[in-house]
């Protein structure tokens, strides 16, 4: 017995290791899709282990209505996580507050609830559990939920109806996580010296008191802000109903045991813990600790169980194998150069592919993949002897990883490197670029610190400080005159709302002291949203009360809000439309936020936004007369599955003057030589975007922007063009031309 229980522990630590290494080796891209792939798997085994213990014993015990209830808890949980999924990689927006899968996850607390109090209550009949263990695990409950309504407390607005449901969800959980610890670790503690026949509800106490660490997580990340760690929880979510599921094959092992035992040759000798629990209860299954030859030959649970850990791992390995195939470089891809060229080179790429500006780097990286083919292409057609391979590597739209990534482009010996995506990103590997001979070309970096003469970073878009006059401009257009601006306080959204605050002033217009906040980090998935929903909440509350202040004092068609953001828009518009004075003004936004698709998909942002004419400008691009931007942004659109942003089109530009660049300076090494011809390239160069000669800072000269807004077509929300903004050669100011659809989209 002892050792079929080694076996089943083994294997649920096999389980275990494998499930997790999925979730843990998957990129950022892939992990939702992972997680939520794994935790249904296993939920989908503890509901059906679980529903078959109740068709095998059909109430005929006690034991036999708390695993009914247990099967129903199980059965509602693997509804809701499959609902989830649904909102996180199929729907991919923000789920509404309370979901259906909330009403699912807490209405299985109450079958839960039944199932430990039922074992509770018998198992505290013949074995009289321990009061101190009790009143602790009591008293750690109540620290536990006070805790998390303390500081969930602190972190809410509770003005709203949303804002009340949102707090009433968040401590739902952890009340009810109490509720279920205070049985667990009491049956856990007390029976864990009986005998193996009790390894059932030992299993499914642990795997309950996992879901209250899971949850617990909630509260780490609140606290440090490590939202890019938050996917940790999907570890302990998975490991739980593999241990709840380890318990009920045990509990099926000895539920079977006992069909035998039923039969008169197959009577045994209790032991005395075994005939304290028999006669207390005449239906209770108490199987016995020896098992007969004959048995043993009949019911091999041990070569039972070793097969179905081989299937189970097959499987796992099956799957997981093009991830451990990667790991390490999980968060790379690599394009050679044809095989058929006579001389290779490989021009790097850092892109923010996952974390909160994954929208921008994915159809940059498209972008990029279209420019390698064209090139290499072009360049046979030509006989030009150079093939161009390229490394792209993912940033996480994180600054502390743009270092290392690009110290491992430089080891290959790659000195020009597309990108970063971000300003933030840019200004943190800067110095280590023109300390080592690499030079960064950026196909969307455009915060105006970054417009250093002599250095070597180039990027083929113009500085904000276009931008801000435009978005100035308009705003003043539009009559405003009161501006509050809310921002990421980064490089990229201090510096813009800076410049803007300039122009605008300067026209005449006033801006209040607005609310920057901390930009948030890691990939934004449906649980990570909720965590930021309640984490903007303080930041909107003041900018609310920021906002009817101005109106009182102004009148609501003078007052306008500028937001300064990338993909964390749609959490903040999804809070800002149950605040009433957010939902009356205009509302402007940048670069960091058009053309997000994740606005439009969230039907309830995408109804602020229209309702608030959020207007958005981005770079626009020149119409070359080959029409060759058309097929190529055509095709951007075709690979990403929506409109590209205009970067995406800068960045198949910024190949192609890297790759003429490297063809024309590859008889040297010297940085100068390289430097001089990329922007004797990029000033002859006329692309897909127009013109692309740069200033002398080494930022694209000549600028133009396009409006975008979000528009509400019966219930059909979708960005649409409204205007577009013209910089002539000899003057910089702007000319505004109404409804001027960009003939290039």
């Amino acid at each position: 017995m002892e050792l079929n229980r080694r076996i089943l522990f083994t294997g649920l630590v096999i389980a275990i290791i494998l499930s997790d290494s999925i979730i843990f080796l998957a990129t950022d891209k892939s992990r939702d899709f992972y997680s939520n792939w794994i935790i249904n798997i296993n939920s989908a085994i503890a509901a059906a282990l679980a529903i078959f213990i109740v068709f095998r014993q059909k109430f005929h015990t006690l034991h036999g209505k708390a695993h009914a209830a247990l099967a129903i808890g199980l059965s509602l949980w693997l509804c809701a996580e499959i609902i989830w999924a649904m909102y996180e990689i199929v729907w991919q927006i923000v789920a509404p507050v309370p979901s259906v899968a909330d009403y699912l996850w807490l209405s299985a607390y109450g079958f839960l609830a039944y199932y430990l109090f039922a074992t509770y209550k018998e198992f505290n009949k013949k074995f009289r559990f321990s009061k101190k263990v009790l009143i602790a695990s009591i008293i750690g409950g109540v620290i536990f939920v006070t805790y998390i309504i303390g500081l969930t407390t602190s972190l809410s607005v509770l003005s709203t109806p949303r804002s009340i449901a949102m707090f009433s969800v968040m401590i739902a959980y952890p009340t009810m996580d109490a509720i279920l610890m205070v049985p667990a670790i009491v049956i856990l503690l007390d029976i864990r010296k009986e005998p193996l026949w009790f390894t059932p509800w030992i299993c499914e106490s642990l795997g309950l008191l996992l879901i209250v660490l899971s949850d617990s997580w909630f509260t780490l990340v609140v606290l440090t802000s490590l939202t890019e760690q938050f996917w940790l929880s999907s570890l302990f979510f998975a490991a739980h109903f593999l241990v709840m599921a380890a318990g009920l094959v045990w509990y099926i092992k000895y539920l079977t045991l006992h069909h035998y035992e039923q039969q008169p040759q197959h009577q045994h000798k209790m032991t005395n813990s075994e005939t304290r629990l028999h006669n207390g209860h005449s239906n209770m299954i108490v199987p016995p600790p020896a098992v007969s030859e004959k048995r043993k030959k009949r019911i091999p649970i041990g070569t039972i169980t070793c097969m179905v850990l081989i299937l189970f791992a097959g499987f796992v390995v099956y799957s997981i194998y093009p991830i451990i195939f990667s790991f390490g470089n999980a968060n790379i891809e690599v394009i050679p150069a044809p095989a058929s060229s006579k001389h290779t080179v490989t021009l790097g790429a850092l892109l923010s592919l996952s974390g909160a500006s994954a929208s921008l780097g994915e159809s940059e990286e498209a972008g990029l993949k279209i420019a390698l083919r064209d090139v290499n292409e072009s360049f046979k057609k030509t006989n030009t002897n150079l093939g161009v391979g390229l490394i792209l590597e993912d940033t996480h739209t994180n600054p502390a990883f743009g270092i290392e990534e690009l110290k491992d482009l430089a080891s290959k010996g790659i000195r020009i490197v597309l990108g970063p995506s971000t300003s933030a990103e840019l200004e943190a590997i800067k110095d280590y670029a023109n300390n080592n001979g690499i030079i960064l070309l950026s196909p969307s970096s455009t915060a105006p610190l970054l417009a250093t003469p002599g250095d070597n970073i180039f990027r083929l878009v113009p500085d904000d400080t276009h931008q801000a006059e435009a978005i100035a401009t308009q705003m003043r257009k539009d009559g405003i005159g009161v501006v509050i601006p809310m921002w990421r306080a980064d490089v990229y959204g201090d510096r813009l709302v800076n410049s803007t605050k300039g122009d605008f002033q300067m026209l005449g217009g006033t801006v209040v002291d607005g609310v920057g906040y901390a930009p948030p980090l890691g990939h934004f998935s449906a649980s990570l949203d909720r965590i930021n929903l309640v984490l903007w909440d303080q930041q909107l509350k003041s900018l609310d009360s920021k906002v009817t202040q101005a109106i009182s004092r102004y009148g609501t068609e003078k007052v306008g809000v500028y937001i300064v953001a990338f993909d964390e828009v749609v959490p903040i518009f999804i809070q800002a439309q149950d605040l009433p004075s957010l939902s009356k003004v205009r509302w402007y936004g940048s670069d960091g936020s058009v053309l997000n698709n994740g606005l439009i998909r969230n039907v309830e942002a995408a109804k602020f936004a229209a309702k608030t004419s959020f207007l958005n400008p981005i770079y626009a691009i020149r119409v070359s007369h080959d029409n060759k931007s058309n097929l190529v942004e055509s095709e951007i659109q075709n690979m990403i599955g929506r409109i590209p942003r205009s970067y995406a089109s800068v960045a198949y530009d910024s190949l192609w003057i890297a790759a003429l660049t490297e063809n024309a300076s590859r008889a040297t090494n010297d940085i100068n030589t390289l430097t001089k011809t990329l922007v004797q390239m990029a000033d002859s160069y006329t692309g897909i975007t127009g013109n692309t000669t740069l200033n002398e800072a080494g930022d694209r000269k000549y600028a133009s922007y396009d409006f975008w807004a979000v528009r509400d077509n019966n219930s059909v929300f979708s960005w649409e063009p409204v205007n577009r903004y013209y910089q002539g050669n000899v003057t910089n100011n702007y000319e505004i031309v109404q409804e001027a659809t960009p003939t290039n989209h």
